[in-house]
């Protein structure tokens, strides 16, 4: 792929640009990769202006007070070898971004066109027998940039060379470039100001945020810390691994196309990164979408090739578009085996996460492992000779409710679980120090017993040998103070029954006489922004679109 993008950019374009302000790729993958066919007629040849990190056309650069310059990789290619040498020149275009902003109802600033040089003047050229020219670099200053603007550079072609047919929308790529100031500080209380905490370290947490009700950046301001030592340290945040929601699989009747929805909210979130992605990522977390079974009749586990395909370049467009940092997958709610849909199998899964790691190597790649959809990963032969877990970066089980105890899942061959009702077996080929054991629910407050009992359960597994890593996962939609018994609940959540016995060293529990003493850690959680602690109706985080 990365040797001959254009050999995809071709066959995709068009459907990537009909659709990507939807949030979505609608491209049309039925051929193995390297036998696309031409879009063109056989006795034409099609060109093409493209980026040289994305599909899209459509790319979202972050700039920063006090960063330099940015440089960007363009290239030109054709559908066919140039019968002789093919040269075209890239310019930034006016015109273009003020069409951009009238056909999409936007108000972005011009990039300035002094602010943008080229090397080779700008000049691309496909050699006699090639397809395409060899990329060269682009590099945006942000000398007078305004501070919070979000700027559009449209950068076209000066003409379309002789003999080759391209439509309008293969001759452009849009910049969406924001310049801001970057956020270095919160108020944990309205007289404190702070340098904001790293990450915790020796831990790995992870918070799944709904944007149906919430916006990520309440991710971004929960933080613990050891009490019961003296003085006590400082606090550090959580919220190293950050899933958004909600995206799920849809399906196209006409088409048999398996489709990559993004939810409304979420949506909105994607196309304002800057104000809701960005500063999360710039303290450290990774963000990430969420996706899940649709309840469509197709999912996971009954895609075939083709549908496989197709949807990866749908994720990895999305992936890129937005810069985000991964994908977790969740199989939650497929409803396999609807009248006229491919029944469940065991091979699908397996070669989509093989298929979604070959195409976003350098992204996190994580799953959800419950239920009859990944109960067979143990097996490579069940899985067609994949170890799905070999391109893995994590996997934790899904088995959490806040009317249970926690559950304790250490994967084992036999499946049986002594902390656990429900059992489960290793992943192939991945290492259970990727594996999230805990997956904390957010108990009420009106229901303090099973806090202690979750706690208890936590300790037990730990006492018996079965933790092997520290990896914490708050498997239910991140909340701040709500009313109707959560005023304290996320505080608690995150202190009280998981680092409390997750990660206190203590050698004093006494389970034969039902007693738990803690040992010298007392972990306590509290908020980075004292506004989180008033209440929804002047909570900061809820959505706000």
């Amino acid at each position: 792929m990365k040797n001959n993008p254009f050999k995809y950019f071709v066959f995709l374009m068009l459907s990537l640009l009909m659709v990507a302000m939807a949030g979505c790729t609608e491209d049309d993958i039925s051929m193995p990769a390297g036998q696309l066919p031409d879009e063109t007629p056989m006795n034409s040849v099609g060109g093409q202006l493209y980026s040289g990190k994305t599909f899209s056309n459509k790319i979202t650069i972050s700039m920063y007070e006090g960063d330099g310059a940015v440089t960007e990789k363009i290239g030109y290619a054709l559908t066919k070898p140039a019968t002789t040498a093919v040269t075209v020149k890239a310019v930034p275009s006016s015109e273009l971004v003020t069409q951009y902003n009238s056909d999409n109802e936007t108000d972005m600033k011009e990039f300035p066109a002094a602010n943008v040089t080229f090397d080779n003047g700008g000049s691309l050229t496909v050699a006699t027998g090639k397809k395409e020219s060899g990329n060269i670099s682009m590099t945006l200053s942000p000398d007078g940039l305004e501070p919070e603007t979000l700027y559009l550079l449209a950068i076209t072609l000066t003409q379309n060379p002789i003999g080759v047919e391209a439509a309008g929308n293969k001759q452009v790529i849009y910049y969406r470039v924001s310049f801001q100031e970057r956020t270095t500080t919160c108020e944990p209380n309205s007289d404190q100001v702070q340098e904001i905490p790293p990450l915790m370290s020796g831990v790995t947490t992870v918070f799944y945020v709904n944007t149906e009700t919430y916006n990520p950046l309440i991710a971004s301001v929960l933080a613990i810390r050891d009490e019961g030592a003296y003085p006590p340290p400082p606090y550090s945040r959580l919220g190293h691994i950050v899933n958004l929601k909600k995206v799920t699989i849809g399906y196209d009747a006409v088409s048999q196309r398996a489709k990559l929805e993004l939810g409304s909210d979420l949506s909105y979130v994607l196309e304002h990164r800057d104000k809701y992605i960005r500063h999360l990522q710039e303290i450290g977390s990774k963000v990430c979408i969420c996706i899940e079974n649709g309840g469509k009749g197709i999912g996971f586990c009954n895609m075939n090739d083709t549908q496989i395909a197709d949807f990866v370049h749908q994720v990895k467009s999305i992936v890129e578009r937005y810069c985000l940092d991964g994908v977790n997958l969740w199989d939650n709610d497929s409803k396999y085996g609807k009248a006229g849909m491919s029944a469940m199998n065991t091979t699908s899964y397996p070669k989509l996460i093989k298929a979604l790691r070959e195409a976003l190597p350098d992204k996190l790649l994580t799953l959800v492992d419950k239920g009859d959809a990944t109960e067979y990963f143990y097996d490579v032969n069940k899985c067609g000779g994949i170890e799905a877990g070999r391109y893995l970066d994590y996997a934790w089980h899904g088995y959490f409710s806040p009317t249970e105890v926690v559950e304790a899942i250490t994967p084992n061959p036999e499946g049986t679980q002594i902390y656990s009702k429900y059992s489960r077996k290793p992943i192939a080929g991945l290492d259970l120090a990727c594996y999230g054991s805990i997956n904390i629910p957010c108990y009420s407050d009106n229901n303090p017993a099973i806090r202690q009992l979750a706690a208890d359960n936590i300790a037990k597994w730990k006492t018996a040998g079965y933790k092997k890593n520290n990896i914490i996962v708050y498997g239910g939609d991140l909340i701040g103070v709500e009313y109707g018994g959560y005023e304290q609940a996320v505080k608690k959540m995150l202190s009280e029954y998981s680092f409390q016995s997750f990660m206190d060293e203590g050698d004093s529990w006494n389970f034969v006489n039902d007693e738990l003493v803690w040992g010298d850690a007392m972990y306590g959680a509290d908020f980075l922004d004292y506004q989180l602690k008033f209440g929804p109706d002047r909570n900061p985080y809820r959505k706000d679109w």
